[in-house]
């Protein structure tokens, strides 16, 4: 049910459990899901409400309206290839999508006697009005190799171009692990995830210059939305 005493509205309440319901695979691919008529006296809530919470279900790519027959389930993941690991702004860019990063927490600490600065963001992609995050990354970026760094927003720029035309230093290579990883309260809400959810998939490594020196400790988790294409070459 949905509570009206709640601060978030009922058509996001609304779309959050649809959402999840869809994520969860109650609905399948190619599926229709339940009429608003239907939808409205399961969730005793009005017309307006489920067509509202119904556009953002269809701004997300998961479902499709096809008119006189019903709504049905269109599951369309981004796909991010591993091979792209660490650059989401330039990927993005080559796919002509706008990415949005919401800088969560920017601070300096202290590991194993070093300083770095700690950059954790959202990552995410914008399609009219509507925010998905993608990724919740978090950087540890040595302060000997970036002096001043945090006098950058990096909810405007882009780490990577600010590595290479202020810094002069190149991502070149990566070193990850892949491995699940339990999900906290930080995580639930930026990506929107139900109570069902227990797990999600972490990348955690370094990446390396052209100089072949550490310029990044790095974590990602990836929403449950997200495909991954790995690839190898065999010698």
């Amino acid at each position: 049910m949905l509570d009206k005493n709640d601060f978030v509205p009922l058509y996001v309440q609304l779309y959050r459990k649809l959402r999840e319901q869809i994520l969860n695979g109650e609905y399948k691919q190619g599926e229709f899901i339940p009429s608003e008529t239907e939808v409205m006296k399961a969730f005793q809530t009005t017309r307006g409400t489920v067509r509202n919470a119904i556009s953002l279900l269809v701004n997300d790519g998961l479902v499709q309206q096809v008119r006189g027959k019903g709504t049905f389930v269109l599951l369309r993941p981004l796909k991010y290839s591993i091979t792209n690991f660490g650059g989401f702004t330039d990927y993005l860019n080559i796919r002509n999508e706008v990415g949005v990063s919401k800088v969560l927490e920017q601070k300096v600490v202290s590991l194993d006697g070093k300083d770095f600065y700690k950059l954790v963001r959202a990552r995410g992609v914008k399609k009219e009005e509507t925010i998905t995050y993608l990724m919740l990354d978090t950087s540890l970026l040595p302060v000997s190799l970036f002096p001043k760094l945090d006098q950058y927003d990096f909810e405007k720029e882009s780490l990577y171009q600010v590595f290479r035309e202020k810094y002069e230093i190149f991502p070149k290579r990566t070193e990850i692990s892949l491995s699940p990883a339990s999900i906290d309260q930080q995580t639930r809400e930026v990506f929107q995830l139900g109570e069902n959810e227990n797990a999600l998939l972490k990348a955690e490594g370094s990446i390396f210059d052209q100089n072949n020196i550490e310029i990044e400790k790095v974590k990602i988790i990836y929403a449950p939305n997200i495909e991954f294409n790995i690839m190898t070459e065999l010698n």
